[in-house]
Order: structure tokens, then C-alpha cells, then sequence
């Protein structure tokens, strides 16, 4: 959302972007804070804003198509944080809505359209809802992935093979609704198509800077181990962004490991004595164990709402990694946030994780809503 506080700064009083914008700003601001009034004024302004879209959405976006689709991305983030204070899965209906707009201005090249930054922000929501069985797929755009500058940084790498991973999880799922048995000749394609993203996932992983690769924790304050740590394990990175960029490679490794696991098992001639699948499991449950490894960094210490004091949470480094005033600064406020899909994401039964670690795995998530919600 690199757009946005230039269009905000420009947008009239009442208008689509300035009220989704107060929404998702207002709701942020009552998770960190606590105060229910907060929350309230967010719900009026998510009210008032739909109408405001309805609008933009039946004149083909307006008279600027960036501004509605960052719009239409607002109402979607807001959407999700209500989902996940209601401990319920995001409908995603507002993401459908920007889907269908793009495709229509796909059909008609003549009007504007979209920027490269509004099309990052709308894969990205595509790709992070492709990501969990969990949730039921959308539709992608006619183009996919969508058409934005690619450049060499390890983020927007990522992206690109993650994009692969949605398309990989479509065809797997067509498969699946087809009313007659399922053909080997089909199970065959779509587990060659998921070896082939497994290995540029793992290629990726050998193409980081040096800065990017995690470090073991060699000092962690007793308060980080009290508030929760798995295994006694701990890793550190250079910053937090480059942890949520890490979790999400582990996200995606592990849903294409879950495909590759679902046809051995439908096709037994691939894995006759089972050992592919052995390897696959014992792979899922590495890559589970270090988002585990993760949460004391994007956590620390907290354990409730830091009423916008971040100087109260303790942190642990390693020698590499020391904690750095950004991260003490903006871990307590987004460091649960960012965590949050990930951990959920383990919760499926299908993993086959140990069961102290479900639970342990479930105590992070509760933690995460007593942080935002004082649940």
C-alpha cells in the first residue's frame, strides 16, 4: 500500500478512499488501544464508505481506477480484521470486487488502468488467501498473475513463484470436483507441476543475501521463554519484514508439500513403499517448526495490548541480530498481526504435528487475540 498516503493526502472529505481509509485506520487503533469507542467510529465509517463504492463500482470505477481499487483493498484488510476478532475466515467479498473490476478494464484497454503497486497489493491478497485449505479459492484475474514490475528483490521473487502456487492449487481442486474417479494421468502433472515449485521455493531460500538468513537467539530474557517458546528454540532476523517474508515461504513450502502428500496418496505406484511420503511429512513439520522458531522474535514478551507503549515488550538476539529501536517500536503493534495467518494456518489436523505442539501452537493464537482484542 506504497500509494496510499499520497492518494489519502489528496482525497476529498467523505469520499470512498478517505472513509475506508478512517475504517481500517479506526480499527487498527481500537486493537492496539483497547477502547470500544474506537472500534465503533471504525464500523461507521466501513458503513459509510460501501455506499461510496456501490457508486465508483457502477460508473466502471470511477474517474480514477487506482483510487477505487485501493479503496475496495482497504474494505478488504478491514474485512479480515474482522473476520479474525470474530475468530471466523474472511468472506473476501470486497477482494472479488477488485478482481472484477480489473477484469473489466482488462476488456476495455482504451481506460486506465491500474498501477503497478495497486496490482502487487491484489496478488498479494489472492496469494495469501490461496495459502490455507482453509479458505475456499477465488476467482484470479483474467491475467495472472497480474502484469507489475518484477524486480530481483527476494520479496518479489517470492511472489512470483507463489503466484505459480495459486494457479497449482486451482487445477488441483478442479481435479478434485470432477464427478468421475480421478485419472493418475492428471494426479502425475499436478505433482510434477508441485516438485517443480518445491524446488524453486528451496532455490530461493540459496539466492538470499547474507542479512536475509535467520540466526539462531543467543540471549533470550526469561520473560520472552514465559510468554511462549516451542522446543526452546529461537531464531532472529535482520528486521521483521524479512521474518513475515521467511514465514510466508514456509506458508507456501508447506501448502505444495500438502498437494504433493494428496496424490502420493491417490496414485499408490508413485510411493510404493511410502517412503516419499515419509520424507514430505517430515519436511512439513520442519518448515512448522520454524514458524514456531519465529514467534518469540515477532513476539517477545508481550502477552496483552501495549496501549501504544512498545518500550514495555523485551525482545531475543543473537549476536548478528540485536534488537533494534525499529523493531522494539513496531514488533508490539504489527508483530502479532503478521504472525497471525501463519499460525492459524497450522492448526490444520492434516499436518499431523505432534499434539503438544497443536496446542502450543493454539496458546500463540489466543495469545495474538488477548494482544488485539482482550480476548
Amino acid at each position: 500500500m506504497e500509494v496510499l498516503p499520497g492518494m489519502y493526502s489528496s482525497a476529498k472529505r467523505g469520499s470512498h478512499l478517505h472513509l475506508s481509509t478512517l475504517a481500517v485506520g479506526f480499527f487498527t487503533l481500537a486493537a492496539w488501544t483497547g477502547q470500544g469507542t474506537l472500534l465503533r467510529a471504525s464500523e461507521r465509517y466501513f458503513v459509510r464508505a460501501l455506499p461510496k463504492i456501490r457508486e465508483a463500482l457502477q460508473s466502471g470505477g470511477g474517474s480514477d481506477v487506482n483510487t477505487t481499487l485501493v479503496s475496495i483493498i482497504l474494505l478488504s484488510i478491514y474485512e479480515e480484521m474482522v473476520a479474525t476478532k470474530d475468530s471466523e475466515f474472511p468472506m473476501r467479498a470486497h477482494l472479488r470486487g477488485a478482481i472484477a473490476l480489473i477484469n473489466e478494464k482488462d476488456s476495455n484497454p482504451i481506460e486506465q488502468t491500474p498501477s503497478q503497486q495497486v496490482f502487487h497489493s491484489i496478488e498479494a491478497q489472492i496469494i495469501k488467501n490461496s495459502r490455507s485449505f482453509s479458505n475456499p479459492m477465488i476467482p484470479t484475474p483474467i491475467v495472472w498473475p497480474l502484469p507489475h514490475a518484477r524486480g530481483p528483490s527476494p520479496k518479489v521473487v517470492l511472489s512470483s513463484i507463489a503466484a505459480e502456487i495459486v494457479r497449482l492449487r486451482q487445477t488441483w481442486e478442479r481435479m478434485l470436483n470432477q464427478p468421475q474417479p480421478q485419472d493418475d494421468t492428471k494426479i502425475k502433472t499436478i505433482l510434477r507441476k508441485a516438485i517443480e515449485i518445491d524446488i524453486n521455493l528451496v532455490t530461493w531460500t540459496h539466492w538470499l543475501p547474507e542479512h536475509w538468513v535467520p540466526t539462531a537467539a543467543t540471549m533470550i530474557p526469561e520473560a520472552v521463554r514465559e510468554a511462549g517458546i516451542y522446543r526452546n528454540r529461537c531464531d532472529c532476523y535482520a528486521d521483521m519484514w524479512i521474518a513475515v517474508t521467511w514465514n510466508t515461504f514456509r506458508d507456501c513450502r508447506i501448502l505444495v508439500q500438502r498437494i504433493m502428500l494428496r496424490c502420493l496418496s491417490m496414485a499408490r505406484p508413485l510411493d510404493p513403499d511410502g517412503r516419499r511420503a515419509i520424507a514430505i511429512t517430515q519436511t512439513i513439520h520442519k518448515l512448522a517448526d520454524d514458524v514456531c522458531a519465529s514467534v518469540p522474535y515477532l513476539l517477545g514478551s508481550q502477552l496483552e495490548s501495549v496501549r501504544m507503549k512498545p518500550g514495555l515488550v523485551t525482545y531475543p538476539w543473537s549476536e548478528t541480530r540485536p534488537v533494534t529501536q525499529t523493531h522494539s517500536m513496531s514488533a508490539p503493534l504489527m508483530g502479532p498481526w503478521h504472525l497471525f495467518p501463519f499460525l492459524r494456518n497450522l492448526c490444520d489436523s492434516d499436518l499431523g504435528l505432534p499434539p503438544a505442539q497443536y496446542r502450543w501452537i493454539q496458546d500463540q493464537i489466543n495469545r495474538c487475540m488477548v494482544i488485539y482484542f482482550q480476548r
